[in-house]
């Protein structure tokens, strides 16, 4: 589910898990992306918010 870029909030309520946080505590490392990653993400949607209304 994690590959197909299932949703961590829906991931966590089909496997069950009474919060998200220990969805992320077991499954954090297979999540995609890194903190750099992240960040650069951010960075252009700050110089960009339009850019953010086309992936939704």
């Amino acid at each position: 589910m994690i590959a197909a870029s299932v949703n961590s909030t829906a991931l966590s309520s089909f496997i069950g898990h009474a919060s998200i946080t220990v969805t992320f505590d077991l499954y954090a490392h297979l999540m995609p992306g890194t903190e750099s990653e992240g960040a650069a993400l951010l960075d252009a949607f700050l110089e960009d918010p339009e850019a953010g209304d086309e992936a939704a």
